[in-house]
């Protein structure tokens, strides 16, 4: 008896860079209604996505296709999350976070913890504004626990 595992050589699409993206005409599409869970959710939105692990990797095209997401997708179960790569810069790469408990975007540097960098300022300002696009804000009232 013979196993045959039949795989797909060709190398993955570069994804954008959504950071440096400017704004997209995309047509958007009416979805009927909203899946209970975030596979039919991804197949039903035709984004491009894989699974690792408990992590849910989605790759929009678009930043307007990235919102559209946010705001439709279902809350992934408690030990699973979804990881939306906006880009890098710098050695800097940024991702939005979906979790049960909220939304976030967060900047990875490798496994190591994020060393300070002058160009960590252009990033931050670049995710501000994307945060703005997207329509992710910080939550009302938070405590700044670094200011005294």
């Amino acid at each position: 008896m013979m196993n045959v595992i039949i795989e797909n050589m060709t190398p993955p699409q570069r994804r954008k860079n959504l950071l440096s993206e400017e704004k997209e005409n995309a047509p958007e599409e009416e979805t009927p209604s909203s899946p209970k869970n975030i596979e039919s959710f991804l197949s039903m939105m035709g984004v491009e996505w894989e699974q690792k692990g408990r992590a849910y990797y989605i790759y929009p095209s678009s930043l307007n296709a990235v919102k559209e997401i946010l705001t439709k997708i279902p809350s992934p179960q408690e030990n699973q999350y979804a990881i939306i790569p906006l880009g890098q810069a710098s050695g800097y790469s940024v991702f939005i976070m979906v979790t049960k408990s909220g939304i976030s975007i967060r900047i990875g540097y490798g496994k190591n913890s994020i060393p300070f960098s002058p160009s960590l300022m252009q990033i931050m300002d670049k995710v501000e504004k994307v945060a703005k696009e997207i329509g992710i804000e910080s939550r009302k009232n938070g405590r700044n626990l670094i200011e005294v």
